[in-house]
């Protein structure tokens, strides 16, 4: 090969290696495009079906690192951003129910999230947002619920119970107050009215068909007369 040919080829070479170093150069830029995206999407899948979620392979060939292969990669990426929001407000708004029940309760709110999974106690780092983790924790709030209904009902068992009890007692203290009465008006020989006789039956009394607390004051008040 001649000296002139040669130093055509030399040329031509020199003239090519710029344009193969910037082809170099967009193809790293492009690969490392690939890498942030595919990372990200391996994050946010095992953040929210970590169960049946598998890895994905970078291609390491690079055969196909195509912009339309990228935005399909992007996309997938930007739907699983939306899932991942979705089920983060679900998630948000559970946390928020079980931590006023168990604020109402005196149960060990931080204790109940830790059962469910330890990554929701954590201030940072990413959460389990599985339908696992939902579900567990729409079944912890469920069980709150159920216990504060339970814990309702038992205090209003206690008052209804409380309240027999006192108008049982002053029913008591009525027909004592009411015997008293007739013994004074007896020492006093006074005959028993008709409307009082009525008013102040053992039956109405025991009955319940008038307040007790009135009677018992209507009876001190005739006392305090005889």
């Amino acid at each position: 090969m001649s000296n002139k040919k040669l130093q055509g080829l030399r040329e031509e070479l020199n003239a090519i290696v710029p344009y193969l170093e910037e082809m170099r150069k967009k193809k790293v830029e492009r690969w490392d495009q690939f890498v942030d995206v595919i990372e990200q999407i391996k994050k946010v899948a095992s953040e929210i079906r970590p169960a049946d979620f598998v890895s994905f392979r970078i291609p390491v060939d690079q055969s196909d690192l195509s912009l339309r292969k990228l935005e399909e990669l992007t996309k997938e990426l930007q739907s699983l951003q939306k899932e991942k929001s979705d089920r983060l407000k679900q998630v948000m708004e559970h946390l928020n129910t079980l931590h006023s029940l168990c604020e109402v309760l005196g149960v060990d709110f931080k204790q109940i999230v830790n059962e469910v999974h330890p990554s929701l106690g954590e201030a940072d780092g990413s959460k389990n947002l599985s339908n696992c983790t939902i579900e567990s924790l729409a079944s912890a709030a469920s069980r709150l619920c159920e216990l504060k209904v339970q814990r309702m009902q038992k205090v209003e068992s206690e008052v209804l119970r409380l309240e027999q009890l006192k108008v049982s007692k002053m029913k008591v203290l009525v027909l004592k107050k009411k015997t008293e009465l007739e013994e004074h008006r007896r020492r006093a020989h006074l005959i028993s009215e008709e409307g009082y006789a009525a008013e102040f039956s053992d039956e109405v009394i025991k009955a319940g068909v008038v307040d007790p607390a009135l009677v018992l004051e209507q009876i001190e008040a005739h006392i305090a007369t005889v």
